[in-house]
């Protein structure tokens, strides 16, 4: 039989240790990957759909349930049918994405929110980008993450010590994601495009930009062929560098990429995509980093350090401050109270919370550890009018009626942190087999992944095809109008209404920020590339053109009604003095608010 001599045995432990380090998470950082992609699902969720919510989930906006479900057949079918069914659902993904940022059953409200986030997408895919794509898919590989040791109300319940990082194979199908997403579609890239002529950022600035990327682009023309060859650069090198063992390299790495989405975010109108893919680049930054910015942080706050001082006669009030304290991630010690403390305790009926020399009762104890947490901005509540009379009446709701031992036991147990177990880590070499055979068929021609695999992976929303790369972005810039004219013979454009623009026509100008004519993101993914002649693009600008019509009369008095909508789509390149159109469709509008179908 072979054996190694303690110093081989040694050299080969460490060798492998070394290797394996691009595989060790950061319970911080599934923190900040939770915090901010549920912060990307929430402010897409709120911010651009509910307004719109009506228009594009329900029967009387752009298109009926059975219009669509007929075209594309849903998975989960939930989003149909009476509107305040699809409002509540809409609601309970609210509510599940929030509680999993705070980190309550995050596991459970992963997959609820994600399940929930296809049917709303199925609703309406022509909304969709890679953003929204990928937001579902996220929170449902999210699943596989320790995430119940993250910070949270979770993990806040935990008694005894977390590890700050674990080594783990559960972050491989994150790392062939950030492979296939970056390094293959650096591959299918046009070169000259990006790196020999240079012209990639500037032709992207042409047909995405916002109103900060025409500004820039018109400032510093000359920067731009830089930033495409940086582009390519990046996404072509980080992607292998998150590989490596040496921290330093792997948090440059995380850095570059991080750097485009920032672009992105900036001077691009690519929708919620940016945050999703930040959020996503946050499980990536190693342990090393996050001890470097806590040891800042340690030297920033100073000395301030709180005490706990509870009743140690009541096991509620020291699992409760034990709680408090590992939720806010106060730096204090838990005591029972005794001498000044407890004469001050009984006779306030109070715990005491002792900060700089000073003690603090009732609703205020929450200040004193705000102020020795992280969160010590919070603290200013305090300030404000009335809020430390709301802080005491609900101190004393709490503290007068305190639960049983039996009720603690129950509701705040004493949780002990477990790594992903067997099951988790067999998900996600599954998924990593599976998502690495159907990515070598691509990212240039999915179509040629096995069938019955890019079906397995679709129905969960797995079958990533990271289309925000395009090989070599268009050199014209885009735009809607719609001419709707009056009963009175009076040309308008509520498209222009629509989007919040001043209702005047004028068809032959080209707009410096086409972006406004567009109607941003996600209206734009409603029209643009929309073919009239296929059943999917009838749809959809005829739902559009319908809509149109509803809106406009909905919003002006009958002698202001539109006798009809015709929509066309401009686009221009760079210095033409005017646009080019083609008809998308006209409608018919009756005075009586009733929509015909599209003409021909």
């Amino acid at each position: 039989m072979f054996f190694l001599s303690p110093r081989a045995s040694h050299l080969l432990r460490r060798t492998g240790e070394t290797l394996s380090r691009p595989f060790t998470l950061s319970l911080a950082s599934v923190t900040a990957f939770r915090l901010l992609l549920s912060f990307a699902v929430l402010y897409d969720l709120l911010r651009w759909r509910l307004p719109w919510f009506s228009a594009w989930y329900t029967d009387g906006g752009l298109f009926r349930g059975d219009e669509v479900y007929r075209l594309i057949p849903p998975v989960f079918p939930f989003f149909f049918g009476h509107p305040l069914l699809s409002y509540l659902l809409f609601a309970l993904i609210v509510l599940a994405t929030l509680l999993f940022g705070l980190g309550y059953r995050p596991r459970a409200m992963a997959l609820l929110a994600g399940v929930l986030l296809l049917a709303l997408d199925a609703r309406n895919p022509w909304l969709l980008n890679t953003g929204h794509v990928l937001m579902p898919a996220f929170l449902l590989l999210s699943v596989l993450l320790p995430l119940e040791g993250s910070w949270g109300i979770g993990a806040a319940l935990f008694r005894g010590p977390v590890p700050e990082a674990v080594r783990t194979p559960v972050l491989l199908p994150f790392l062939l994601l950030a492979f296939t997403a970056y390094f293959l579609n650096a591959v299918a890239k046009n070169f000259e495009a990006y790196f020999a002529r240079a012209d990639a950022v500037a032709n992207a600035l042409i047909s995405y930009s916002t109103v900060l990327g025409v500004l820039f682009a018109e400032r510093f023309p000359g920067v731009l062929p830089w930033l495409s060859r940086y582009t390519w650069l990046v996404e072509a090198g980080a992607p292998l560098v998150l590989l490596l063992p040496l921290w330093p390299l792997r948090l440059l790495g995380v850095g570059l990429l991080m750097s485009l989405h920032l672009g992105f975010l900036l001077f691009l109108d690519v929708g919620n995509f940016p945050l999703v893919m930040l959020a996503f680049l946050a499980l990536f930054v190693p342990p090393e980093a996050w001890r470097l910015l806590g040891g800042f942080w340690e030297r920033l706050r100073g000395e301030a350090k709180a005490v706990v001082h509870f009743d140690g006669g009541c096991g509620f009030c020291a699992r409760i401050s034990e709680v408090l304290v590992r939720l806010l991630l106060a730096r204090a010690e838990i005591r029972p109270a005794e001498g000044e403390a407890l004469a001050l305790l009984e006779a306030r009926r109070s715990w005491v919370v002792e900060l700089w020399g000073r003690y603090y009762l009732e609703g205020r104890g929450f200040q004193a550890l705000l102020l020795a947490s992280p969160f010590r901005p919070l603290a200013l509540l305090w300030h404000l009018p009335g809020f430390a009379w709301l802080a005491d009446r609900a101190y004393r709701l709490v503290a007068d009626r305190r639960p049983s031992p039996a009720w603690t036991r129950a509701h705040l147990p004493a949780l002990a942190f477990r790594p992903p177990g067997r099951l988790q880590v067999a998900l996600a070499l599954l998924f990593s087999l599976a998502y690495g055979t159907y990515s070598l068929h691509g990212p240039w021609d999915y179509g040629k992944a096995p069938e019955t695999l890019a079906g397995s992976l679709g129905v969960l929303g797995l079958d990533l095809r990271w289309g925000h790369f395009s090989p070599k972005p268009y050199e014209y810039s885009l735009w809607i109008g719609a001419v709707g004219v009056t009963f009175t013979g009076r040309t308008v454009d509520p498209w222009r209404v629509l989007v919040g623009l001043a209702p005047e026509y004028r068809p032959e100008e080209v707009p410096r920020f086409p972006v406004l004519l567009s109607g941003g993101e996600h209206w734009r993914k409603v029209w643009w590339g929309a073919d009239p002649k296929k059943p999917s693009g009838e749809l959809r600008v005829r739902g559009l053109a319908r809509y149109l019509c509803r809106f406009w009369n909905d919003r002006h008095a009958p002698t202001d009604w539109i006798a009809s909508v015709t929509l066309y789509r401009y686009w221009a390149r760079p210095g033409w003095e005017r646009p080019e159109r083609a008809l998308l469709a006209h409608v018919p509008c009756p005075a009586e608010g009733r929509l015909l179908e599209v003409e021909p």
